[in-house]
């Protein structure tokens, strides 16, 4: 399966502006809403999948602007001493008179869904995914640039970072589209990644499913995701493990529940029985006249405990099948075990 970078869901790069993410968020979320799409049964999934990548990126982006703040904060506290307008929009919106850049934010977060079997999960495994990553571009060391070549002044901000023009407090224009707040743009890219940066490529990595591992357990791979903004420190890649149903066994927190069908004949007159385990088969001795329901527990065979929890049993239960489209000559054997009952029926009523 293939991991989910919220930036390429979105069509943008982790440099992108907050404002960019979000015109590119509207586009997709109008282009892939359901009401527009009546036809399209995937729509829906595809525009929760939009959402969800537009809410985890500007969440990463507020958080990593509130560290810094705090950061900043602890750091270098002063009484604030405002001697005109400008220090006023400095301090309280972060914007200086030069245009500073914006500040640093995290890579995204990659998830990568891993579907195991139930037998692994409880038994616990080894296995290896492979993710696509972003390292940066060798050739040229994550600059964008061609070889030779070097950051040139952005035009359309002289440099600032940001588009000035109006008088007094309304110079502070917002972030420029052209360079993204850098003051400077790739004029010459690098011919082996087109002045991104990066290129993808994948990478393998060796887990260890413990034992006993639930459905929606998660792994957290620090550092292993994407690239962050403005300098940031890179993102995680999170492994959610998937357990899939089995055809005997269903979980229940430690225990393993397991279902055998028997046939009327066998529950009627008593048998010895095999009933598959997470080791083999074990024979039970099924007792005559058996119901639907009757049950029986083998200890200590479901999932391991814990420090705090005991391990599981394996609980099972039988179900009594019922003949369909019986033979001639089994309708009639039928018919005579039925008036041989009756028969039984009536003699205990006179008794």
């Amino acid at each position: 399966m293939a991991a989910l970078d919220y930036y390429r869901i979105l069509g943008v790069k982790p440099t992108s502006t907050l404002e960019e993410v979000r015109r590119r968020y509207r586009l997709l979320a109008r282009r892939h809403h359901p009401d527009h799409n009546p036809d399209d049964p995937e729509a829906a999934a595809r525009f929760r999948l939009i959402v969800a990548a537009f809410e985890a990126i500007q969440a990463a982006r507020a958080q990593a602007k509130a560290k810094g703040r705090s950061r900043r904060n602890a750091a270098n506290y002063r009484q604030p001493q405002f001697t005109d307008q400008e220090q006023v929009f400095e301090e309280f919106f972060g914007i200086s008179q030069d245009g500073a850049p914006l500040s640093w934010s995290p890579g995204a977060d990659f998830r990568y869904d891993l579907e195991i079997p139930l037998v692994a999960a409880i038994k616990g495994m080894g296995a290896v995914i492979a993710v696509d990553q972003q390292p940066p571009c060798r050739p040229c060391r994550g600059t964008g640039l061609a070889v030779g070549a070097a950051l040139q002044e952005c035009p359309d901000c002289q440099g600032r970072g940001r588009r000035f023009g109006g008088p007094g407090l309304l110079r502070f224009g917002p972030v420029c589209e052209r360079c993204r707040g850098r003051g400077k743009i790739v004029a010459d890219p690098c011919r082996h990644c087109g002045g991104a940066g990066w290129r993808s490529q994948q990478k393998e990595y060796h887990l260890g499913i413990p034992p006993g591992t639930q459905d929606g357990a998660r792994f957290r791979i620090m550092g292993e995701g994407g690239e962050g903004f403005w300098n940031g420190p890179r993102g995680n890649l999170l492994v959610v493990v998937h357990v899939a149903p089995h055809k005997f066994f269903t979980r229940v927190g430690n225990d393993i529940h397991c279902k055998v069908e028997v046939s009327f004949a066998e529950a009627a007159r008593g048998c010895a029985i095999r009933i598959p385990t997470l080791d083999g088969f074990q024979w039970v001795d099924l007792p005559q006249g058996a119901q639907t329901g009757w049950s029986c527990r083998f200890l200590g065979a479901g999932a391991p405990g814990t420090p705090t929890q005991p391990p599981g049993d394996q609980v099972n239960e039988v179900i009594v099948t019922t003949l369909q489209n019986l033979s001639p000559q089994q309708r009639s054997l039928m018919r005579e075990l039925d008036r041989l009952e009756l028969g039984q029926l009536d003699r205990a009523g006179h008794e």
